[in-house]
């Protein structure tokens, strides 16, 4: 890709809460609430693995360990905006999120899981869910009964 010059946009995702949009990179540290993010991500992944969340590495680099690849996907921009979205949105409102990249399918896994364990309604949009015109929205809802765990 170097040799042609071509570039690979940077994945992002996005919330919009209050008519102010919070936006994430991959791994971003930079949000004021950072902590906060990093922290919720630790407690949704105990959660669902304890629901029997199994995380799957092929959505990760190939020239890591395991144990690498399971946290780089704990970094991915969705990841982090449904953290986000988690802290600062009341219990039982749907959360709407956005992406500018394709979401990979064990980012959807999680959505789903999480969606399920707080029985709440999360829509994740990406490009790559097209119906006619304009993007459908992905409502990754599951059947799993538990406490919740937002704030």
């Amino acid at each position: 890709m170097k040799s042609i010059d071509i570039a690979k946009k940077p994945a992002y995702s996005w919330v919009k809460m209050k008519n102010k949009v919070s936006s994430f990179g991959i791994g971003d540290r930079s949000h004021p609430q950072a902590v906060q993010i990093f922290e919720k991500l630790g407690d949704i992944k105990k959660l669902i693995k304890q629901a029997g969340y199994v995380p799957d590495t092929s959505f990760a680099l190939h020239d890591t360990d395991e144990e690498q690849k399971e946290h780089n996907l704990w970094n991915h921009s969705e990841r982090l905006a449904l953290a986000f979205g988690l802290i600062n949105t009341p219990e039982g409102l749907p959360l709407k999120i956005f992406k500018n990249l394709r979401v990979c399918g064990d980012c959807h896994s999680v959505y789903k899981f999480v969606s399920g364990y707080i029985g709440r309604e999360i829509m994740l949009r990406d490009p790559w869910h097209i119906g006619s015109t304009i993007s459908v929205e992905v409502f990754a809802r599951v059947l799993i009964i538990g406490r919740a765990f937002c704030e």
